[in-house]
């Protein structure tokens, strides 16, 4: 765990309202049996098999002792565990009015600030006027072509930015994903490299990634020490939720702040912000929708595409067949230094689906943010408590052989019709969350991740370094958090002469 292991001795003057609570739990009498999964220990129920880090591998251990559907019980807490997507879209899509609720994240949401927001509020009327408002701006596809143009803006301005600095390619993915929500929500132009902005964003969603990981801090088993002081042993993870509340809350503030300047002085761009606050008297409770709802459209898509993005490097560097292949059929279809548009979508077969690939084989959001029942269920005749957490194991979703042949194997070809072979299922059901709670700009991040990454394919040649005559691979391995981006990588990046000229003139 991040938070230091000697504040769990301060849970020790907490374990008789533990003890209350679990006795009173005992009593309730189940209409159906539990789900299946590992024999918990008194009081403590499954603690100790509750996985301190990477928790997508052991649930995968759990679905292939106990099935598609796993609980777990942990200090009266009742945890259900989903290793079949059949359970995902039965219980998340098809009964989201009962699993759209979100837990209690103590670090996360109490001290850092996070359960205000369209992320980990509750189910309820404020979250349905945030998704409202999201939908308003970018709910369905048809909406998506108001920002084309913007796309292929910034899509050419890292063309032309890793043509420049070719090993600052993360920084660029950065950049590109900072530019692009932050234009949206705020009307706000990223001109430099290094813009304070996307650095402010990116620290946020570090400290998100972090803090919402499963079983990642302390206080999130013993809720009660919250009230432990900052100053007190061991109690790091205070310190730092108060440095983190402070990021959070100069990210909402800052930019809110710049484009309510930018309209007293008629300099405003059209954006969300100055579309929201244009001749309205707006209350302070309503203002702060307003800054959640802008905060949500780039806090929700910064750091996620950023770790697409470094996934499809990894994955070129990884497969070089594969990119070659892709770049053959641009030069087949579009032309030799010809560089694609988003109405060239539906012409490069190969490349959609290499594209599509890269969202199953390297997942970045492997259980993604849980789910709670609001009231008891018997599913498929297993009995679901009420305020169980939902958790969904999409890493092990996106590797069942019952849904892909050869799941370790990276192979576009999945994704490609033919007489022989019938398209594997869209990984994208997955990838974007489940229910109520899938995510709200997941055709913008889709079409804003194709054009980039297409351009990318068809200007540079992306290889693995070479050292000492040996080829450095990419490890494939991947950090800790909510937000899962790959272990640091090197890769060799250069332009490709049939479309140089092109990106110059981009």
């Amino acid at each position: 765990m991040s938070s230091d292991y000697s504040t769990l001795l301060l849970g020790a003057g907490f374990t008789a309202l533990v003890l209350v609570y679990l006795s009173q739990q005992g009593k309730r009498k189940s209409p159906a049996p539990l789900p299946p999964g590992p024999k918990g220990l008194p009081l403590l129920g499954n603690v100790a098999d509750l996985p301190q880090t990477q928790p997508w591998v052991t649930f995968a251990e759990f679905g292939r002792k106990y099935g598609g559907i796993t609980y777990l019980t942990a200090l009266g807490k009742h945890i259900i565990v989903l290793n079949d997507p059949k359970y995902a879209t039965e219980m998340l899509d098809k009964k989201s009015r009962i699993y759209s609720d979100r837990p209690t994240l103590v670090m996360a949401g109490q001290l850092v600030g996070w359960d205000k927001g369209p992320a980990l509020i509750p189910f309820s009327q404020q979250w349905s006027e945030y998704r409202r408002l999201f939908a308003q701006l970018m709910g369905t596809r048809s909406k998506i072509d108001d920002f084309n143009d913007l796309f292929h803006e910034e899509t050419h301005t890292f063309l032309r930015n890793l043509l420049e600095t070719p090993n600052s390619w993360l920084d660029h993915c950065r950049r590109y994903a900072g530019a692009l929500v932050l234009r949206v929500a705020f009307g706000y132009k990223v001109k430099v490299k290094e813009d304070p902005l996307v650095k402010l964003v990116d620290e946020a969603m570090d400290n998100f990634s972090e803090t919402t990981a499963s079983n990642a801090f302390m206080v999130d088993v013993f809720p009660s020490l919250q009230y432990v002081p900052a100053w007190f042993p061991g109690a790091e993870w205070k310190r730092k939720a108060t440095k983190y509340h402070k990021t959070l809350a100069e990210m909402l503030e800052v930019p809110f702040a710049w484009v309510k300047q930018q309209m007293v002085a008629g300099t405003a761009d059209s954006c969300f912000v100055s579309k929201q606050l244009e001749n309205k008297s707006m209350t302070p409770e309503e203002e702060l929708t307003i800054k959640w709802t802008a905060g949500g459209i780039y806090s929700g898509g910064a750091d996620t595409t950023v770790a697409h993005m470094e996934c499809f490097f990894m994955a070129m560097a990884l497969h070089v067949d594969a990119q070659q292949k892709a770049q053959a059929e641009m030069e087949s279809v579009l032309g030799v230094g010809v560089l694609p548009t988003l109405a060239d979508r539906g012409r490069l077969p190969y490349f959609e689906a290499m594209f599509t690939e890269v969202y199953r084989c390297y997942t970045l959001g492997p259980t993604g943010l849980p789910h709670v029942c609001t009231q008891d269920d018997v599913h498929d005749g297993y009995f679901i408590p009420k305020g169980s957490i939902i958790f969904t194991n999409v890493w092990q979703f996106l590797r069942d052989p019952k849904t892909y042949s050869d799941p370790d194997k990276f192979s576009p070809e999945r994704f490609m019709e033919s007489p022989s072979h019938e398209k594997e299922k869209d990984p994208k059901n997955y990838v974007f969350g489940f229910g109520r709670r899938a995510c709200p700009g997941m055709h913008f991040a889709d079409a804003s991740l194709w054009i980039l990454l297409a351009s990318l394919v068809a200007g540079f040649d992306i290889r693995p370094p070479v050292k000492d005559g040996q080829t450095v691979l990419p490890s494939g391995k991947f950090a800790d958090g909510s937000i899962s981006h790959p272990e640091h990588f090197d890769c060799v990046i250069t332009p490709r002469q049939g479309t140089l000229q092109s990106i110059i003139r981009s």
